[in-house]
C-alpha cells in the first residue's frame, strides 16, 4: 500500500519531470514532508488540453456516493482497478498524477516493531504517481474533490520493505495517462506496467509516524547513533 508520502519540491521543479505541466504563479499549497490520508496534496489533471496542478483531498469519494460513512480508499490495486465499482468510472476518464518526492513504508520487525523507510528515485528527482480523482456534490451540497493512488506489486528492491508500492509513471506515459479520450481499459492498464524505477531506500526515524510531524526531519536517514523516538 501507500499510506504516507511527501512533496517538498515546487511546481517549477516538477514541471521539469512531469510532461506538459504548467507551473505559473505561487504553488497552491505549501510543501509537506508528511502527507496523510484526508489531507490535501497536489495532483495534476488534464484541463482544456493543459496539464495543471490543484490541491485535492486524499481518500477517493466517487461522484455517486451519498453516504458520508462510506469507506474512502486511499489506494486502488492496479490488478483490479478497472473492475471495482468504486474505481471503474475514474479509471476510464478521471486519471491524475500525484506529485511526489518520496513515500514511506513500515517494515515489520521482530517483536511487533515497525521500522519506517523512505523510498524515492535513486537520482533524487521528483516524480509522479498514478492516481484517480473524482468530484462529488452529494455529501455536503458543495463540490468535494478527492483522489487515490494506484499500487502494484513491489519491485525486488522495494519488496524488502513492503509487498506493495505505488505505481511510478515514467514521463513518457504522463500525457496518455491524463488523456480523458483514452478510455479502453486494456490500453490504460498497459500504462501501469511501465519500466521499473531505480529506487533509493533507507530507514528514517519514527518521528514520521505522527502526521503532526511535518519537517525535513521526516526524510533524514536514520543513523545508528540516533534515537528513533
Amino acid at each position: 500500500m501507500c499510506g504516507r508520502f511527501e512533496r517538498h519540491n515546487t511546481l517549477v521543479e516538477f514541471s521539469r519531470v512531469v510532461e506538459g505541466l504548467v507551473a505559473k504563479g505561487p504553488d497552491p499549497i505549501p510543501p509537506s514532508y508528511n502527507i496523510a490520508p484526508s489531507q490535501q496534496a497536489l495532483i495534476v489533471r488534464s484541463s482544456s488540453g493543459m496539464h495543471t496542478a490543484a490541491p485535492v483531498q486524499w481518500g477517493l469519494v466517487p461522484a455517486w456516493v451519498k453516504d458520508p460513512k462510506i469507506n474512502r480508499p486511499i489506494n486502488a490495486r492496479a490488478e483490479t482497478v478497472h473492475q471495482r465499482p468504486m474505481f471503474r468510472s475514474p479509471f476510464r476518464q478521471q486519471r491524475c498524477l500525484v506529485l511526489c518526492d518520496g513515500y514511506y513504508e513500515w517494515q515489520k520487525r521482530t517483536g511487533g516493531r515497525k521500522q519506517p523507510y523512505r523510498l524515492g528515485l535513486a537520482d533524487g528527482a521528483p516524480f509522479a504517481l498514478a492516481g484517480l480523482w473524482s468530484q462529488n456534490i452529494h455529501l455536503t451540497g458543495e463540490t468535494l474533490e478527492t483522489f487515490c493512488i494506484i499500487t502494484t506489486a513491489a519491485s525486488a528492491a522495494a519488496s524488502e520493505v513492503h509487498a506493495r508500492m505505488p505505481v511510478i509513471l515514467p514521463r513518457a506515459a504522463h500525457t496518455d495517462w491524463l488523456d480523458p479520450e483514452l478510455t479502453r481499459a486494456d490500453a490504460v492498464k498497459d500504462l501501469l506496467s511501465g519500466s521499473e524505477a531505480d529506487l533509493s531506500i533507507y530507514p528514517v526515524s519514527t518521528f514520521v509516524n505522527s502526521p503532526a510531524n511535518n519537517s525535513d526531519r521526516c526524510i533524514e536517514p536514520l543513523t545508528e547513533h540516533r534515537s528513533t523516538d
